[in-house]
């Protein structure tokens, strides 16, 4: 591999993403390409996920350019999405259509001009270990259900932001896999980061 490949995947990707007329939407903040030891490594990263796959298959053109010279390109093309609501759904229900021991909620997302749905489940054991974490009980002893309701969308609201945080190889891509599940690990590392 030539050395300062990456430059110039990089120049390349700029100059194709400017005659897309799409070089606007290039959060080149989040955006990197590396030389790896036998390969480029590109995460592109968009502000708008209307653009989404146009500029993959821009990418995939790249990358058959550069691999004809002998350079594999590994990509990754992704888009900044902000939560804007969570909602309860009620039970969850498997593949197989039987229902599972969880809560099911959708998550509304938006990055730029398209909107997305996915779902979160937490299951009821999980929903019981927050209870307990939170202490969620008035002083006769019940527990605040509203309370815990606001809790819980908040705290889904936050693994939601968490999980979209996350580049590179750690990329949850949420359009092709749009259900994801808050287990107890996950909440116990989210509630450890309570503000």
């Amino acid at each position: 591999m030539l050395v300062n490949e990456a430059t110039h995947v990089q120049d390349m990707l700029l100059e194709k993403l400017r005659e897309a007329n799409l070089e606007g939407l290039l959060r080149r903040d989040k955006s990197q390409c590396l030389d790896m030891e036998d390969s480029v490594f590109l995460e592109v990263v968009l502000s708008d996920g209307a653009e989404l796959e146009r500029v993959e298959a821009i990418v995939a053109e790249l990358s058959e350019v550069v691999g004809a010279r002998g350079t594999r390109v590994d990509s990754l093309v992704r888009a900044l999405w902000q939560v804007i609501d969570v909602t309860s759904q009620g039970p969850a229900y498997g593949t197989d259509g039987a229902p599972r021991a969880a809560e099911q909620f959708y998550v509304a997302l938006k990055s730029g001009s398209r909107m997305q749905t996915t779902i979160v489940e937490i299951t009821w054991g999980t929903m019981a270990l927050f209870r307990h974490r939170l202490d969620m009980q008035t002083s006769t002893g019940k527990t605040d259900e509203k309370r815990v309701r606001e809790e819980v969308v908040a705290m889904i609201r936050k693994f939601v932001e968490y999980e979209l945080r996350q580049g590179g190889t750690s990329y949850w891509n949420l359009l092709k896999y749009p259900r994801r599940e808050l287990n107890e690990p996950a909440i116990l590392f989210l509630a450890a980061q309570r503000d």
